[in-house]
């Protein structure tokens, strides 16, 4: 058998690559979310599909989208809030949009509807509330107007180095060119909610 040469090994590393990322979205699309699936699927997040080329921008915001829904099974919302709907955020525009939508058409959470609200200002925050809000790093408000302007009970997800540090609850990374996140565990509870520990021990720890 002839040797292959290191541009023959390179195309069936992407070719594997992307069908793993077939498969793993198929997958999240077809499993119903069982109590006894749930550790299963966020593991999948970790191992299948995570280690991605930076430069495919939408392979990126589609696998952060399933990471942020797949926090809704591990954070606990305090039950007084009421609201018919499970409201996700996006501040500004982001590429996040449209496998948000595409989640949102297929998934509940807590028998609840998912609901893509779009918010252009830090000050538009404070008038209506969010379960999740989603910050992109290129967004033009300041973090600290951002945390000023949220209401309790929002679980701030953010894609920018040192966010999780200044206060958000959660801060995807790029660690050895996978998807990774932080979790600062204070401003969890600052906000009133509650992380499994299952979600925490695969977190990177931020004080």
């Amino acid at each position: 058998m002839a040797k292959k040469s290191s541009t023959e090994i390179y195309l069936m590393k992407i070719h594997r690559r992307k069908y793993e990322y077939l498969f793993f979205r198929d997958w999240v699309q077809r499993l119903s979310m069982k109590k006894s699936c749930k550790v299963m699927l966020l593991l999948l997040c970790f191992c299948v599909g995570s280690s991605f080329r930076q430069d495919k921008e939408s392979s990126e915001y589609k696998l952060k989208a399933v990471f942020i829904y797949n926090f809704t099974l591990y954070v606990d919302w305090d039950p007084s809030i009421k609201s018919d709907e499970f409201v996700i955020g996006v501040l500004g525009n982001s590429p996040i949009d449209e496998p948000m939508e595409e989640i949102a058409r297929t998934k509940t959470c807590n028998g609840k509807k998912i609901a893509i609200r779009h918010y252009n200002s830090a000050d538009e925050l404070s008038q209506s509330f969010c379960h999740i809000l989603f910050i992109p790093r290129n967004s033009s408000a300041s973090l600290d107007a951002v945390l000023s302007k949220v209401s309790k009970g929002t679980l701030t997800v953010s894609e920018k180095p040192g966010c999780a540090a200044r206060g958000t609850a959660i801060n995807f990374v790029i660690v050895d060119n996978k998807l990774r996140f932080e979790s600062n565990p204070k401003a969890i509870s600052a906000a009133g909610l509650k992380a499994s520990s299952q979600l925490l021990k695969l977190a990177i720890i931020v004080e």
